[in-house]
């Protein structure tokens, strides 16, 4: 995979983490939907200019689209990868005490989802029968 087709992959995947449409992407850039398609879909160079206005649109360091990252195998992770990216974007308009309380709600329903441990099984008591 060439530097250009990794930077349109991540383009793509940075941009559906975010919870945008190429529309909305656009818009923030100043770009026509039609110019995201091509960048994604490498189609179309993406100028340096123009990579630095998708990195702040993105809320991420341009850097990002420069390292090796692997997509998720499964859909699941996919899902998980996306909540993460949403959850941080959404983390950062907040106050420090604001994300506080969020880490510990999540921390409270994180813990409540893990397997309750069972006690060890009772040896059984033999039956006494009255009389015996």
């Amino acid at each position: 995979m060439t530097l250009e087709e990794r930077i349109s992959a991540q383009l793509r995947l940075f941009r559906r983490s975010a919870g945008l449409t190429q529309n909305e992407l656009a818009k923030r850039v100043g770009a026509h939907v039609q110019q995201i398609y091509r960048y994604e879909t490498g189609a179309g160079r993406i100028p340096a200019a123009q990579l630095w206005l998708l990195s702040q649109a993105l809320d991420m360091p341009i850097e990002q689209f420069f390292t090796e990252v692997e997509a998720p195998v499964t859909e699941q992770e996919q899902a998980v990868f996306d909540d993460i990216r949403t959850a941080a974007t959404l983390l950062r308009s907040l106050a420090a005490d604001q994300r506080g309380a969020v880490i510990e709600l999540l921390r409270a329903m994180a813990s409540d989802n893990e397997p309750k441990k069972k006690a060890a099984p009772q040896a059984e008591q033999p039956l006494r029968v009255a009389g015996c």
